[in-house]
């Protein structure tokens, strides 16, 4: 049986093809459009991909399954965002900045949207989508599965459990933010279910767009801010603080929703005035940041959210959000009984989160589903609708390499097509290993392209990490972002022990690790201020040859480890194709190509 699954005209689409229950191709529509995040898009051209990989045509597709239950629009989802309006709506009616002006960002605003997710207007618009990218054939049947069950049958189905807890948290899907099903052999049960709109996601939106970032896009950035106020954490009050909106009990946690969703929006529209009352009643001059607003601080300008005192409120709430999914978590396993958990919706793209579940609970094994985004919800999608007639859907993920790929006669046809130098290497491993060992930034274009938010070898940019200012040369002069932002390490499996503590097999860089005292000034750009790290370990069988670049990078350095981080530049998507490629190696400080068997240099 052929199922398409997909996510469209929301956050993050992207679009998966399962043959007789195996994942075939998957692939986010932003890889494609070069759009970060091709927010509202329809995955058209990650669609296309999809069936082209498979060799089918639309034809041949059994069942299209879509991740969003339209059945719930608009009675019941018009109901549920009543019943929340009427227990908020005094409260509501209090969190307005006194030159706001109507419910913009409320319950009631939110509900002019319920009629576009209804069953008929999904339909029209998939048919349309598929249309306009010009795929012919009888379009299959469409079904539509609920958002937060494709989140976690994309991480259960996707780990190496047989039995674990599963636990799905993000912004919202239907009339959901936060749920906890229980996975035994090849079934999954939902057990526990929490309502919007106490979202923890949209409560870490909520500070990521306080802080003058993009919300559903930058809360990256808030976390790895956080880490810069580690060392103050013995005196940060903001914890305390935050409780006003997020909650925290012994068995989970409650949000206000005053300050994220309901009251007036004057400022932004992640975050009611309520917050900015709130924020700024403890310090008059913590403001609301615009983004890339500067300040002078030592006779220099710098991004106004590196002040101290923004640095300290993000790292409370990183401190928050942590404090809630422990909660969580404890409570579970001591309920159920279970020590294996798989994660995913956005906030499980929350490698720091991660880390403490695995380290500060009763856990003992973690899986992620490294498309924790809603992309890889297209993948859940085509799980349960394929296990619902019969498939069995079991995809241990031993990779992510799903994406297009690329032979050497594709890659010298586009070389040649751009008419720029390149060489053919007689061995691309270890020319490209001299040239980490040496001190030199390289582009690293092999095989399939990963799915998920890190480059894994892939769609790569590697450096040294020994050389402490590696890091700032790729931010600087590579990647255009801002300098404090961290670097992840590569290395091979067989020398996480060595370098990391409490040390589990990583292959997706998604869980933090701290690394070893010892080790932390001999890798000293793959690590973090707060001595973390987010790895990847990679083993032979999962990436032969990426495997055997790290074995030759560690013959000359010492150090089986790569700095390794995506191949792009700030607010674009992970490249894609040769052409993505040589354009962004002649537009940054990249100081070689390695992709496929070919290598391009610089002066």
């Amino acid at each position: 049986m052929n199922v398409l699954g997909m996510i469209a005209f929301g956050k993050n689409p992207g679009a998966c093809l399962l043959r007789d229950g195996r994942l075939v191709a998957f692939a986010e529509e932003e890889r494609f459009t070069r759009f970060k995040g091709s927010h509202g898009f329809f995955p058209g051209r990650s669609v296309e991909y999809c069936l082209q990989e498979a060799g089918l045509g639309l034809g041949d597709v059994d069942r299209i399954a879509f991740a969003w239950d339209a059945g719930k629009y608009p009675y019941h989802m018009l109901a549920s965002l009543a019943r929340q309006f009427v227990k908020y709506r005094v409260a509501a009616a209090r969190a307005y900045h006194h030159e706001s002006n109507g419910t913009r960002g409320s319950m009631l605003s939110a509900a002019t949207n319920v009629l576009k997710y209804t069953p008929g207007m999904l339909r029209d618009e998939i048919r349309l989508g598929l249309r306009a990218q010009g795929l012919k054939g009888d379009v299959p049947p469409i079904e539509f599965v609920s958002h937060h069950l494709c989140h976690a049958y994309s991480t259960y189905f996707c780990s190496p459990f047989r039995e674990a807890l599963v636990l799905t948290l993000d912004g919202s899907g239907e009339d959901n933010c936060t749920q906890l099903a229980v996975g035994r052999g090849d079934t999954l049960t939902v057990k526990e279910t929490v309502l919007i709109p106490h979202s923890l996601g949209w409560f870490y939106a909520a500070f990521t767009a306080y802080l003058g970032f993009i919300p559903y896009r930058d809360e990256g950035k808030l976390m790895g801010l956080a880490a810069l106020g580690e060392e103050r954490r013995a005196n940060n009050p903001w914890p305390e603080r935050l409780s006003k909106i997020l909650r925290v009990t012994r068995d989970g946690y409650e949000v206000d929703p005053t300050f994220t969703k309901f009251g007036g929006h004057y400022f932004a529209d992640r975050f009611t005035d309520a917050l900015v009352k709130l924020v700024t009643g403890f310090d008059p001059t913590l403001e609301p940041v615009a983004y890339g607003e500067k300040i002078q601080q030592g006779g220099a300008a710098v991004s106004k959210y590196l002040d101290p005192r923004y640095v300290d409120l993000a790292w409370g709430v990183q401190e928050k959000l942590e404090e809630a999914a422990k909660a969580m978590v404890t409570r579970a396993v001591k309920e159920y009984g279970i020590r294996n958990l798989c994660i995913a919706g956005g906030v499980g793209l929350n490698c720091k989160m991660n880390g403490e579940l695995l380290q500060a609970t009763p856990v003992e094994r973690i899986f992620v589903q490294p498309a924790s985004n809603d992309a890889g919800t297209s993948i859940g999608a085509a799980m349960i609708v394929a296990q619902a007639h019969g498939d069995r859907i079991w995809n241990e993920l031993e990779n992510v390499y799903y994406g297009p790929g690329f032979s050497n006669a594709d890659i010298r046809q586009a070389l040649d097509g751009c008419k720029v130098p390149y060489e053919e290497a007689s061995d691309i491993v270890r020319r490209t290993a001299d040239d980490i060992a040496a001190g030199k930034i390289v582009g690293w274009f092999q095989g399939r392209m990963e799915f998920g938010a890190r480059a894994l070898g892939g769609r790569s940019i590697l450096a040294n990490p020994v050389f402490p200012g590696i890091k700032d040369k790729v931010n600087g002069q590579v990647k255009y972002r801002e300098s404090w932002r961290p670097f992840c390490p590569s290395l091979v499996d067989g020398a996480k022990d060595e370098y990391l503590e409490g040390a589990a097999e990583a292959p997706f860089m998604i869980v933090a690790f701290p690394v070893k005292p010892d080790k932390r000034s001999l890798i000293p750009s793959a690590v973090h201020v707060d001595g973390t790290v987010r790895p990847q370990t990679v083993t032979e069988h999962a990436n032969p040859r990426f495997h055997e670049l790290l074995s030759e990078v560690g013959r000359r350095t010492g150090h089986p480890v790569v700095m390794n981080t995506s191949f792009n530049v700030r607010g674009e998507p992970i490249i894609c194709t040769p052409l993505d490629a040589v354009r962004c190696f002649y537009s940054t400080g990249l100081d070689t190509l390695a992709i496929g068997d070919f290598v391009l240099t610089k002066r």
